[in-house]
């Protein structure tokens, strides 16, 4: 297929919130199995992708960031997830022998949050070469190829709302009809690496007896979102990282704290952190929030501030129905 003609996309990449998330055994490999209501929110990354003739039987990137946020560790080479994504599309299908791939990351989601962002963007790479080269893959074969980049990519690709077992890669739509309003807050001096917690949580199970553990009512939670009770519904989100991210980081108990203190009707660590989101009522209550926070930071009474020298970068959204979103592609 000679390409003589730029392809184009322009694909929408969303954070993820786990609602609840509990580590639930071992897997081969040194994975953990889970369990985790995972949800897909309206705080997204924007990837403008261009694809011209190269010269190279290997996949050619040249990939670049925007920084709408803080910036942070994100690699501009292979050791992206993009790349990676890109690279395994290309062992699946061959379609980018010989050609030069560029794609542009307009960022906002924060790195090193637990919200996903990485995961988010290898999905919306894969997505939006497989339409622009007709759909190739099917369904699956793009599922079995995210799998194998992250657990949280699968559930990215189509993201609403699903339970997901496993790695996470095996997943249950659930029907939620109610959109719920989040603020988001993240130190912004502050990231965490996923494997460190998990390593973590392994040494923390084997000092601790059963009595630490959170409480954590999947099926409650999910009866409670179906059934259109959201303020019940948050009475059963929890996370079983949160006792350890907050041994580790203490400040980040007093960041939930403050959510609360300020009338959220939840606040908790999503992921293996460090970001804390908490479900309010409704947008104009994230607004006040978020407006709070800032006005704290700004006359230095935030303990955090005063503590670890913590800035914090506070994210108003919404639940988001769908996971990536191509919005605009064709031939240039």
């Amino acid at each position: 297929m000679q390409l003589e003609t730029e392809l184009k996309a322009v694909v929408k990449s969303p954070a993820k919130v786990n609602l609840t998330f509990d580590v639930t055994g071992d897997l081969p490999g040194g994975y953990h199995s889970i369990v985790s209501i995972f949800h897909s929110i309206t705080l997204e990354d924007v990837l403008d992708l261009q694809i011209t003739q190269g010269v190279s039987e290997e996949v050619e990137m040249e990939l670049s960031a925007e920084f709408l946020g803080e910036p942070g560790a994100f690699p501009l080479d292979q050791n992206n997830l993009i790349a990676k994504a890109a690279d395994s599309f290309n062992i699946a299908t061959g379609l980018l022998k010989n050609r030069f791939l560029r794609i542009a990351v307009k960022k906002q989601i924060p790195i090193g949050a637990g919200l996903a962002g990485g995961s988010s963007n290898a999905a919306a790479a894969l997505v939006a070469l497989n339409e622009l080269f007709k759909k190739p893959l099917k369904e699956m074969e793009l599922l079995e190829i995210a799998t194998n980049l992250g657990a949280d990519v699968p559930f990215l690709i189509k993201g609403g709302t699903q339970l997901g077992k496993g790695k996470g890669e095996i997943l249950t739509p659930l029907v939620i009809d109610e959109r719920l309003a989040f603020v988001v807050v993240k130190p912004r001096q502050l990231a965490v690496s996923t494997p460190s917690v998990f390593a973590a949580y392994d040494k923390w199970v084997a000092g601790k007896t059963p009595e630490w553990r959170p409480s954590i009512d999947h099926q409650k939670a999910i009866d409670a979102l179906a059934s259109g009770n959201l303020e019940a519904a948050t009475k059963s989100f929890a996370n079983v990282f949160e006792p350890i991210v907050f041994d580790m980081y203490p400040s980040l108990s007093l960041v939930k704290q403050r959510l609360l203190e300020l009338g959220c009707w939840s606040a908790q660590l999503s992921g293996s952190g460090p970001s804390v989101f908490a479900v309010v009522a409704n947008l104009e209550m994230a607004h006040m929030v978020r407006r709070k926070f800032k006005e704290e930071e700004t006359r230095g009474d935030s303990v955090w501030l005063k503590r670890e020298g913590w800035e914090i970068d506070c994210f108003i959204a919404e639940s988001s129905g769908s996971g990536v979103q191509i919005l605009k592609e064709g031939l240039n």
